[in-house]
């Protein structure tokens, strides 16, 4: 007779550190997760949690989109001042910060949808002022075009002006690129990912100190999470669609959002009228939008404005919540 009595106590006792080990794990995944919990408040938008984040009262309900990988605490610099005046809220999209991922991240389809189920379910009543930054512009042009009578006003910062991607070793901007060329980018190398992020480094270490901390710990679990062999064309073919219908409409149409109010905040000056039909960019265009157009330069300012210049981002809402209440012509800069 063969004893085995050896063998399987070795196994067991394996087995039991394992699990051991794989309980501290999650205890320690979960005691992290709860030692920054999110400012605002979880909202189910139906199967799924959105992190949304208000403050202040008043009309119109100013609402902060970040641009693309961006979080809400990102417009902690401008949020407060903002609820200074009026209602103002930041969110989390699908998939970053707190909020749950979803079935189709950063597409226009899924983000537009969202930030409407949201706001609904989170009963907060328009009208709304959209501000938008970088990729943001592109998601509150969408907004305004799906829902156009709950939006007042729109505000963009630095919103995307060239989006491309590398094809076969060429850049290319995605309006001029085909479906197919598109998909055939993704998907990415595993060498994409690069290294785990270890600090919160310009423009973002001019957040207080607590956000730093916080927003290295969100970084850090998005990268954890991200595959990039995994990822799929589905958000570039989307803004894609996007930009080439705001193309559109720009090019067949002097003021295609009539007499909203606009604000335009950015760091380069107003464009030329030529600028705002050619399609070497998408940022020119802005300043056409609407008969009610304001253009605000950020002179010497990064790409985050909320950021580099958060005070410039602050009168540029002020002002369009402003232009709303008393229903005047946006004066011009």
């Amino acid at each position: 007779m063969r004893l085995f009595f050896g063998r399987p106590s070795v196994r067991y006792f394996l087995a039991t550190v394992m699990v051991c080990a794989t309980f501290v794990l999650v205890c320690r995944e979960r005691a992290a997760a709860q030692e920054f919990p999110p400012p605002g408040k979880m909202i189910d938008i139906g199967g799924r949690k959105l992190h949304l984040n208000c403050s202040g009262k008043g009309s119109p309900t100013v609402i902060l989109v970040a641009g693309g990988g961006a979080f809400s605490i990102d417009w902690a610099l401008v949020q407060p001042r903002v609820a200074e005046t009026t209602r103002v809220c930041s969110y989390d999209r699908a998939g970053l910060a707190w909020s749950d991922v979803g079935p189709a991240d950063e597409t226009v389809e899924q983000t537009v949808s969202d930030l409407h189920t949201l706001l609904s379910k989170a009963g907060e009543s328009g009208p709304f002022v959209l501000v938008g930054a970088s990729v943001g512009g592109i998601y509150i042009q969408a907004y305004q075009r799906t829902y156009p009578d709950q939006i007042a006003a729109l505000v963009f910062t630095n919103s995307s002006n060239r989006i491309g991607r590398l094809v076969n070793g060429k850049a290319a901007l995605i309006w001029d690129m085909t479906e197919d060329q598109i998909r055939s980018a993704f998907p990415l190398s595993a060498s994409d990912k690069g290294p785990a992020p270890t600090s919160e480094d310009d423009p973002f270490d001019r957040l207080p100190q607590n956000l730093r901390t916080v927003r290295l710990w969100l970084e850090t679990k998005l990268w954890q999470r991200w595959e990039p062999t995994k990822e799929s064309p589905e958000s570039t073919l989307s803004w894609r669609k996007e930009l080439l219908t705001e193309f559109g409409e720009t090019d067949t149409k002097e003021h295609p959002m009539g007499k909203l109010p606009v604000v335009v905040l950015s760091s380069e000056p107003a464009a030329s009228v030529s600028a705002g039909h050619s399609h070497d960019a998408a940022a020119a265009r802005l300043d056409f939008l609407s008969s009610n157009t304001a253009h605000i330069t950020a002179a010497g300012s990064g790409h985050e404005i909320h950021l580099y210049q958060p005070e410039a981002v602050v009168n540029a809402i002020v002002r369009a919540a402003g232009a709303v209440r008393s229903g005047s012509q946006l004066s011009h800069r």
